[in-house]
């Protein structure tokens, strides 16, 4: 429940990635006529409600319909590096980091024929930009106050101010400036069925329950090996691992313990991906238990992060403490964890005048110590994780009670009851894990899920500012390790786990396929994610 209001977009790159890929040897399910050799067949939790990159579809740099300025390149369990794509080199960047200048490749032409130019770039990011095209990623571009052509071939950004990382918002997918009509909607975008991109996958297909790509015959670099990629829908995970054990699919993403569960067969592998995607709580500023900065504290000493990890997610994940993981390296704070202790929380408690009944129970001034947590309907791993929660905090003697809302429902609600929160969207740069989280301008300038729990703090915005602004890559790390350094000191929610996507795929696949590894990945993930990420770098094995 990270982005209700962006969920659309933000599902759709998330159905693409909950399918699989594969070399099928039971194409059945695919229907085409390709060869299993070169045909996938992949098990996806939704469709895409819009396939459109101006709506955010594919919005973090590794889109196989329409690239990007520039893309993500790495290993499994480090931050990856953001290198160019469709920009030719670097970019060049004044002192100031307000000026970013991009030079364009100039090879890459779009599926419709017409070349990729300066032009393409300009007219998808003011798309984006213009309030009437009613984007759900203008937040992203909230920090740029011009972008043009200075010829075919080069583009410049102005932002309004430095900002170091900026580099993540190239990562949006670049449309051809013939298919965006200003002013429009992007919900009423042709370009939501039929994307027209620079990318190695055409769209040969698509309706209520399959999306088809089809190999980019014009493709700059020739035509990939995987030739056809079918993405088949079916939401109930459950029913994903009974058709994958069924032999109709070459590969999935399921909850780690019924991935765990296929992992035992011969026939499948298991493939777990570390991430920055994390799970946490909000504390509701009005409500009046978790609005009392003690006993903020007193839950995050409470929680047994490695018990939740253990049982609910099967060993998949990390204890989450703050919003920053080990694999932002030198901004990375060690030292700033909550160490498990129900002594020190109790103790809190009772100094907050949180006391315990006869019954275990606390309360104060006849008041119980009590708060709903919500969790998305549709989420099995939230629901569980909130149960587990609620099970611990009982033994604090707090109630919390466990409540399916939607993400309409939630809103209205954010401010006195708790949501089960997952976040790490554009995870690139420990500036936009962090800042819409923690600094006081938000969630006034974004969306009720940023900053939940209205935390505000003057030491704590000028350590994040500090972080976004200077240039000095050593200063740009202790700012973001005093970031932590205050969190823990005065959090604003339970941040519990990093989960680690955990996707299962035929053991064919790997016999046939040299494939391309992992990335880090976002919170939003799935088939498009994990072993099959740089799909159309893949080529057959010898």
């Amino acid at each position: 429940m990270r982005n209700p209001q962006r969920l659309m977009p933000l599902v759709l790159l998330c159905s693409i990635l909950l399918a699989g890929t594969g070399c099928s040897s039971a194409a059945p399910a695919t229907g085409d006529a390709e060869s299993p050799d070169s045909s996938l067949a992949l098990l996806t939790a939704a469709l895409p409600e819009t396939l459109n990159p101006l709506a955010g579809f594919d919005n973090n740099g590794t889109g196989k319909i329409n690239e990007s300025l520039f893309t993500l390149e790495g290993s499994p369990d480090a931050l990856p590096r953001i290198v160019p794509l469709l920009a030719a080199a670097e970019p060049t960047v004044s002192k100031d980091a307000r000026t970013w200048k991009i030079e364009l490749r100039q090879d890459a032409r779009f599926s419709d024929g017409t070349t990729f130019d300066a032009a393409d770039v300009v007219a998808s990011f003011q798309a984006i930009m213009d309030p009437a095209s009613a984007s759900p990623i203008l937040g992203t571009l909230s920090n740029v106050a011009e972008v043009k052509a200075l010829d075919s071939h080069t583009v410049q950004f102005t932002l309004r101010e430095s900002q170091v990382s900026f580099k993540t918002a190239m990562l949006i997918g670049i449309a051809p400036a013939e298919a965006i009509v200003p002013g429009e909607r992007v919900e009423d975008s042709s370009l939501n069925r039929s994307p027209v991109g620079t990318g190695p996958y055409l769209v040969d297909s698509i309706g209520p329950s399959r999306l088809v790509l089809a190999a980019n015959p014009d493709f700059r670099g020739g035509e990939v090996a995987p030739k056809r990629v079918t993405y088949e829908a079916a939401p109930d995970d459950n029913a994903r691992a009974q058709r994958m054990r069924a032999g109709e699919f070459d590969g999935t993403v399921l909850p780690p313990r019924l991935a765990a569960g296929l992992s035992t067969n011969p026939d499948f592998e298991l493939v777990k991906a570390t991430s920055a995607d994390w799970r946490g709580l909000s504390l509701p500023a009005d409500n009046p238990l978790t609005g009392d900065p003690k006993v903020r504290l007193a839950l995050n000493l409470a929680v047994d992060r490695q018990l939740l990890i253990d049982g609910v997610l099967a060993g998949s994940g990390r204890p989450a403490h703050t919003f920053v993981a080990a694999e932002y390296g030198g901004a990375f704070n060690p030292s700033a964890v909550f160490a498990h202790d129900a002594r020190r929380a109790a103790a809190l408690l009772d100094a907050s005048g949180w006391v315990a009944g006869d019954d275990s129970m606390r309360s104060k001034d006849g008041m119980p110590a009590a708060f709903t947590l919500m969790y998305n309907p549709g989420d099995q791993l939230r629901r569980d994780l909130s149960l587990a929660f609620s099970a611990q905090m009982k033994q604090l003697g707090i109630d919390v009670s466990v409540e399916a809302a939607t993400f309409d429902q939630a809103e209205p609600r954010v401010g006195t009851d708790a949501i089960m929160l997952g976040g790490g969207d554009t995870p690139y740069d420990v500036d936009t894990q962090l800042y819409k989280m923690l600094h006081s301008s938000y969630p006034a300038t974004g969306a009720y899920y940023d900053n939940p729990s209205r935390f505000a703090d003057p030491a704590m915005d000028q350590a994040l500012e500090t972080g976004r602004t200077t240039l000095d890559p050593a200063k740009r790390a202790a700012a973001y390790r005093e970031v932590q350094r205050l969190y823990v000191s005065e959090p604003s929610m339970v941040l519990l786990a990093f989960i680690d996507h955990t996707y299962v795929q035929r053991t064919s696949v790997t016999d046939h396929w040299q494939g391309t590894g992992t990335l880090l990945e976002p919170h939003d993930h799935g088939t498009a994610w994990g072993p099959w990420v740089k799909i159309g770098q893949w080529v057959p094995k010898p």
